[in-house]
């Protein structure tokens, strides 16, 4: 019986040109502790942060990344304010690019990503891919509240009851102003 290695942490910043020069492969674990925004945004990450990066060129030259970020979520059911688990996987293909403007002239099925300095946060970056791919709205797939529980309309008041006027006391005070 074999036991399987354990992945790797990502470094939290890398500098893409030579990844890309190298045409690197990293796969790895992101810790997701120091993810304030991730953290904030669920209710809590089971598990492992998994992620697969490939560095390289593509046809035209453009430095490019493509991978994958996968990780299982619990976020909080707006049914039934319950847990509810989701699996969160994002595949991604991005440019890298040190300007706006060399941003807008990548083509379209690049995302771009600017590395502004030496170094380039891969943490931060693989955080934004995670925030983008949660659900709008997360609940639970099957019914989880009846919904007996929820009323459309107004409730119908009793056959023999009658409302009240609520303009009957403005009527009464004009009244007994003695105006006319």
């Amino acid at each position: 019986m074999s036991i399987a290695p354990s992945k790797s942490v990502l470094p939290k910043s890398i500098d893409a040109r030579k990844l890309v020069q190298r045409e690197q492969y990293l796969d790895g674990i992101l810790p997701w502790e120091p993810l304030d925004r991730l953290r904030t945004a669920v209710e809590s990450v089971d598990g492992e942060v998994v992620s697969e990066l490939q560095f390289g060129r593509d046809l035209q030259g453009h430095l490019t990344v493509n991978g994958k970020v996968s990780c299982t979520v619990e976020l909080l059911c707006q049914r039934c304010l319950h847990p509810v688990r989701e699996q969160i996987e994002a595949q991604f293909c991005w440019g890298i690019v040190w300007s706006e403007e060399q941003g807008k002239a990548l083509p379209k099925d690049l995302d771009p990503v600017i590395q502004e300095s030496e170094e380039l946060n891969l943490h931060q970056i693989l955080e934004d891919e995670i925030l983008l791919n949660l659900p709008m709205v997360a609940y639970h797939d099957e019914e989880c509240v009846s919904r007996d529980s929820f009323h459309v309309g107004e409730e119908k008041a009793e056959a023999g009851e009658q409302r009240e006027n609520p303009f009957k006391v403005l009527g009464q005070l004009k009244g007994s102003s003695g105006k006319s």
